[in-house]
């Protein structure tokens, strides 16, 4: 087929596949499922849901301990966490290898946190030995760390250094934005205490709903003085949204909610050990083809290339092939073959784009492997070429 074919044929308007990061793409039960002939939260019936999304959620995470829901972004539940555990003075050791491990230690210090760096490259994994010294070397009342990261792909060692934190007296942070849901995260076998992720990522929802889990250590450790005032106090969330001993005082985002059960619904349904499964070999079939079609990955250039531990199922952080602009690579995309993707940041922007492998419809055999040939088409046009 001739290179640029593509742009001889528009799409349809108003039809785009969404291939990115995040938000993804959702299913159809997933948008009918804001439909609901009643919206209101003031029912029994609106909590019924509200509750049994809460337990999927617990089950998905691999939790027996405590999940909120609230309306807003990943960021929101980020802050809402920081704010309402971080105390003036405390220690936190940040554990970063890219774009949101320096966010959360950046947030950290903006609520009072005294924070060490444990730094390492945008490409490089992080060393359990260099963690395990800043331990014993220090005491830390907190340790932060994202468990894959978006601009990259990278996956750390959450669990490794799970065990190292449960032999402190540190809370350990964990961001699972890209990876709960669609990878193996295990909340409390690996020992973490606040977890953050959303909606809209690997829970394959619309976006709107921060999730934060708290363990019961992380319980007892809430500051008594919220620096989030009364709103975003997270003790207060807790007890109006889950305890309920009256009429809560705020509206729930009920359209999100309903949204979010529909997702879980059908990941419950598969189980989420075959979900994490199904992940891992469309993952691996999908960066098999994309070499044999000449792109790269960013970690291909790192020195853990080809250890495929490193390399997250949700995330595919690919490197565009000499000559290819990625403002136009990304244009011919949407406008000649009806697929978003989304570009990258930093050191990496302008040179690699993200593709999300984390709905069930990013997964789907006839969406993926359309992709794979518009990415291969565009990638060779003329038209995307400098």
């Amino acid at each position: 087929m001739n290179g640029d074919l593509g742009a001889a044929w528009p799409v349809a308007p108003g039809r785009v596949l969404n291939m990115s990061t995040g938000p993804v793409e959702v299913s159809r039960t997933v948008l009918d499922a804001q439909l609901a002939d009643l919206l209101t939260p003031h029912s029994d019936a609106f909590w019924a849901l509200h509750d049994e999304t809460s337990e999927i959620l617990g089950r998905i995470l691999r939790t027996r301990h405590r999940v909120l829901m609230m309306h807003g972004s990943i960021r929101t539940g980020i802050d809402l966490a920081l704010g309402n555990w971080i105390r003036p003075g405390m220690s936190l050791l940040s554990i970063q290898n890219g774009y949101w491990g320096e966010l959360i230690a950046a947030w950290a210090e903006r609520y009072g946190a005294k924070v060490e760096r444990l730094v390492h490259g945008p490409l490089e994994p992080v060393d359990v030995n260099r963690v395990a010294e800043a331990l014993r070397r220090h005491s830390f009342d907190m340790v932060a760390i994202v468990h894959v990261e978006t601009n990259s792909g990278l996956v750390n060692p959450i669990a490794e250094i799970g065990r190292l934190v449960a032999a402190t007296d540190a809370l350990y942070f964990v961001d699972t934005a890209c990876s709960a849901g669609a990878m193996p995260v295990e909340t409390d076998a690996w020992g973490i205490d606040i977890q953050t992720t959303g909606s809209h990522k690997c829970l394959a929802s619309v976006p709107g709903l921060a999730i934060v889990t708290a363990s019961p250590k992380a319980w007892e450790r809430l500051r008594p003085d919220s620096t989030m005032g009364s709103y975003f106090d997270f003790r207060a969330w807790w007890t109006h949204s889950v305890e309920r001993p009256d009429v809560p005082p705020f509206t729930q985002p009920t359209t999100l909610v309903l949204a979010l059960r529909a997702a879980l619904r059908e990941i419950d349904a598969i189980s989420i050990e075959r979900w994490w499964a199904i992940h891992r070999d469309i993952a691996d079939r999908f960066m098999a083809q994309m070499r044999e079609a000449g792109f790269r990955f960013l970690i291909d250039d790192s020195a853990v290339a080809m250890q495929r531990d490193f390399y997250s199922d949700t995330v595919m952080a690919v490197r565009y092939p000499d000559r290819v602009v990625d403002t136009r690579f990304r244009k011919m995309l949407l406008d000649s073959y009806g697929i978003f993707v989304i570009g990258n940041i930093g050191d990496f922007a302008g040179k690699s784009f993200r593709v999300g492998l984390m709905s069930p419809p990013q997964l789907q055999a006839s969406n993926l492997f359309g992709a794979l040939s518009a990415f291969r088409q565009a990638a060779t046009s003329p038209l995307t070429w400098s």
